[in-house]
């Protein structure tokens, strides 16, 4: 749990959504307007979806790498590890 917790804090994914978070909920208070505070919650998610995407990449070429020397019988048992 505390790993879990200490993760969450160090990926950038969750501090761009918390900052994003605070930004849209103090936008006026910080002299936003609701249309500015709207584009910067669109950016953030954008940022946040394209880091995603490009997670899933890396894993990806993590497993291919990981297989690529393995048997088909090798490859599924390291898969069902994975799962």
């Amino acid at each position: 749990m505390l790993n879990t917790v200490k993760d969450a804090f160090t990926s950038k994914k969750f501090l761009a959504t918390v900052i994003g978070a605070v930004v849209v909920a103090l936008g006026s208070a910080l002299g936003l307007s609701e249309d500015q505070a709207t584009k910067v919650a669109m950016m953030i998610c954008t940022y946040v979806l394209g880091q995603s995407v490009a997670d899933a990449g890396k894993e990806k070429e993590k497993l291919k790498a990981a297989v690529a020397d393995k048997s088909p019988s090798e490859t599924a048992a390291a898969l069902e590890a994975e799962l």
